[in-house]
Formats: C-alpha cells, sequence, structure tokens
C-alpha cells in the first residue's frame, strides 16, 4: 500500500467513532483505591487526553479494560485492532501543539479533522463509499 501522505484525505473525529465515551473517575477515586466495577471503561479504543498539564493532546490506543478519568474520552470503531488503534494513535497525537496553551480538547474533539490514507479503485481513483460511514465525500 502507498503511504504517500500527499494522497491522504481529511476525516472528521465524529464520523471516525460510533460510540465517544467519557471516563468515569475522578482523581479524587483513584488516589483512594477505589476499584469499583461501574468505573471500568471497556478496552479495544482510543482514548483522547482531553485536560490536564502537558498531556492534553495526546491520544493512545488501550487493549485492556481500564479505569479512566473524567479527563479522557474513550473511542470506539469495530475496526480497532492493534495495529490500527497504534496507527490512528499517531495520527491524532500529532494534534497536541493546538492545545498547549490551556485549550481543553473535549469541546472540540469530535470536530477534529485528521488526514488518513484512502482506498483506490483499480484504476487509481479514489474509491467512494456510496454510504459515506467515515466521511461526508464518500
Amino acid at each position: 500500500m502507498n503511504l504517500n501522505v500527499n494522497d491522504w484525505k481529511e476525516f472528521k473525529t465524529s464520523k471516525l467513532f460510533y460510540d465517544m465515551q467519557n471516563g468515569k473517575a475522578n482523581q479524587q477515586m483513584l488516589e483512594n483505591g477505589n476499584e469499583d466495577e461501574s468505573l471500568m471503561t471497556k478496552g479495544n479504543c482510543i482514548i483522547f487526553i482531553c485536560n490536564g498539564q502537558g498531556s492534553v493532546g495526546y491520544a493512545n490506543y488501550m487493549d485492556v479494560d481500564f479505569i479512566g478519568t473524567t479527563d479522557i474520552v474513550a473511542g470506539y470503531n469495530d475496526n480497532l485492532n492493534e495495529y490500527t488503534g497504534i496507527f490512528l494513535a499517531t495520527i491524532y497525537s500529532q494534534e497536541r501543539p493546538k492545545y498547549s496553551f490551556g485549550r481543553k480538547w473535549k469541546t472540540h474533539l469530535a470536530d477534529t479533522k485528521i488526514n488518513l490514507p484512502i482506498q483506490h479503485n483499480a484504476d487509481g481513483t479514489p474509491f467512494i463509499d456510496v454510504d459515506k460511514k467515515y466521511s461526508d465525500d464518500g
């Protein structure tokens, strides 16, 4: 597959993830060693760090269930696995400089746009998804 970044197209986060969930724990719960099962966030997701001095703007792939604070958002897509997850987390982490000056990512996350490789037809033209599942352009 040719990964020439000049051929990549723009995708909006709200189209890439069918479910985006906020973390359920606060910092005090974690400091008290709270292991309440209701605080668990399901793994196989991209976590977006939306608040926190020095770490806001990072994204990571989580393959296991975990307890996340309300400062993260977990994004789910049926095509995620360790390879696509790490790839997407790397691309999303390139957004970090936009949030280095006190901006919080949570309010902008759904509208965040990233560039990703696209599929092509045999003749080299872009493959168009008529259902427009991941992009308004198909």
